[in-house]
């Protein structure tokens, strides 16, 4: 059940179709405009084994509310409880093309 979960999530990230980095620039891509600060967390009731996932997808569903299509910069904090996992991730949105070559 936790491995069709996880499946399940993933999808739901590549239909998101917003890039996750952690370093502020993009190779072949160019930073049209930046369109400020975001940051998310995942549900603190999933299970350890989707909890990243959780959170990820949290961060890119925030960057589409901001209009953005990638989010640089990206960096995660792990913290455990009894309770459980949770992930906080923030960064920066930002819109993206592909560069011009020639």
């Amino acid at each position: 059940m936790v491995i069709g979960l996880h499946k399940g999530r993933e999808r739901e990230i590549k239909e998101l179709d917003v890039m996750l980095v952690t370093s502020d620039t993009i190779p072949g891509k160019r930073i049209v405009k930046t369109l400020g600060a975001v940051q998310a967390r995942n549900n603190p009731l999933l299970g350890p084994a989707v909890a990243e996932i959780d959170a990820r997808k949290n961060l890119m569903k925030e960057a589409q509310k901001l209009g953005g299509n990638a989010v640089v910069g990206v960096r995660t904090e792990r913290q455990s409880t009894k309770s459980g996992v949770t992930y906080y991730m923030y960064g920066t949105v930002v819109n993206i093309e592909d560069e011009q070559k020639g």
